[in-house]
């Protein structure tokens, strides 16, 4: 269970919802505020430096979406945001938002919300968080809202009924599924006629060199996480569950900006100043991570038995972005990603990824209401297992705190790590 302090904090947030969302949205965005506050004055002594520096600058974006909305674009998490960081326009993703609002324990009043509004149960619970945010009037109108047609159905719903909902202009880009350099260009049009969207709707101009230095940050960005990758294979690092999360924003929403650029610095000098060696078995987690859950993370934070060497989310894009031809480089990160198309590619992708970081094993994680990852788990725990690498399918929920079954999900995790310590 969260801390009797974070617990008393999430009791007297949900009490405020439903009379004073204006309050609640205040008092959000000062916690936030204070995260990243924290993060820079008195960082937690275990974790890495490049961790606690990313998780000051993802709460501070959190603070962002609640603080002065109407200067954000709420995007999904798929999305190219460089022309977004070049315009200086901050990016407010809701599976960030999602992921902090269950850390602060007041992820069920916005469940509820949504489901009291007509949402299914069944829904993605980062989206159904989402729109119970939105729709209750805790969270207020963007400038307007970007998102793409990758990975899951409810894109297309969520940002859709928002748009609806806040009365704000609204941009999809349709991912082609086939992946082919005639998807490419045909998607690369598109994020031309993004760029257009954004500069008539703020009526700014967007600079073909700012922009170009934004994908130069990507590409930077990514290399370094690349360098981190082959790092982390011949090295333990004592760690927690959030990190892998903080790497996924930081290849994703933030990917193009300074600080994503700085964290993937920070990242491998820090990574390779440590010892050559491993201690305990290495995890391979694919899909999002339940970084909330208190009965996972006494298995899986700081310790020498077990450690998480990677996710398949942070390693999604297949080439490194071009500063030269900036829209087909986006174009091209969507096209061929591991989670567009089939599910062989992405787990191809995925044996590629655990032979890169030497994984003893692999936790292939269905969270609730994602249908494409969960159509696939058998078939993904076949051809992992046939690589060589024991696969856990393990389902749960990556935000959703009344959604879970703490003791089944132990002692799975706990089975599958005996099974690895049995193996040689």
């Amino acid at each position: 269970m969260p801390s009797p302090t974070i617990e008393s904090l999430g009791r007297f947030l949900s009490r405020q919802v439903p009379e004073h969302p204006r309050r609640t949205r205040a008092l959000l965005h000062a916690a936030y505020t204070l995260v990243g506050v924290q993060m820079r004055l008195f960082p937690p002594r275990q974790v890495l430096p490049a961790r606690c520096y990313m998780q000051g600058a993802t709460a501070r974006t959190m603070a962002a979406a609640l603080g002065r909305a109407d200067r954000t674009a709420c995007v999904n998490i798929f999305l190219p945001c460089e022309p977004l960081h070049a315009m200086g326009i901050p990016a407010v993703l809701p599976e960030g938002l999602s992921c902090y609002l269950v850390s602060t324990a007041a992820d069920r009043v916005f469940v509820e919300a949504a489901e009291e509004r007509g949402v299914p149960e069944s829904y993605c619970s980062y989206h159904k968080i989402l729109l119970g945010l939105a729709e209750s009037g805790v969270m207020s109108r963007p400038r307007f809202i970007l998102n793409t047609s990758l990975a899951c159905d409810a894109n297309q719903l969520t940002f859709r009924r928002l748009a609806e909902f806040w009365d704000v202009p609204h941009f999809t880009l349709d991912v082609p599924y086939a992946p082919t350099e005639a998807s490419v260009a045909w998607l690369a049009d598109q994020l031309r006629a993004m760029t257009d969207f954004l500069q008539q709707h703020t009526g700014r101009h967007l600079e073909e060199d700012a922009l170009r230095q934004a994908v130069g940050r990507s590409r930077a960005t990514l290399e370094n996480y690349r360098r981190y990758l082959q790092l982390r294979a011949s090295r333990s690092l004592s760690d927690e569950m959030t990190s892998e999360m903080l790497s996924v924003f930081a290849t994703h929403s933030m990917l193009g900006s300074p600080q994503a650029q700085r964290y993937t610095e920070r990242l491998c000098a820090q990574t390779a100043a440590l010892p050559e060696g491993r201690r305990g078995k290495r995890i391979l987690w694919l899909h999002t991570l339940p970084h909330w859950q208190d009965a996972l993370r006494e298995i899986l934070n700081f310790s020498p038995r077990v450690e998480i060497v990677g996710c398949d989310m942070s390693f999604d894009a297949p080439e490194l972005p071009d500063p030269d031809h900036p829209y087909e480089s986006m174009a091209r990160r969507l096209v061929y990603n591991s989670f567009n198309g089939s599910a062989e590619r992405r787990v191809a992708r995925a044996v590629e990824l655990a032979k890169l970081l030497r994984a003893d094993g692999a936790v292939w994680f269905c969270h609730w209401g994602c249908k494409q990852t969960s159509g696939a788990a058998q078939y993904a725990r076949q051809h992992l297992e046939a690589a060589g690498f024991p696969t856990l399918v393990l389902d749960g929920d990556g935000c959703d705190s009344g959604n879970v079954n703490d003791g089944q999900m132990v002692t799975r995790l706990q089975a599958f790590l005996e099974l690895l310590e049995g193996n040689r």
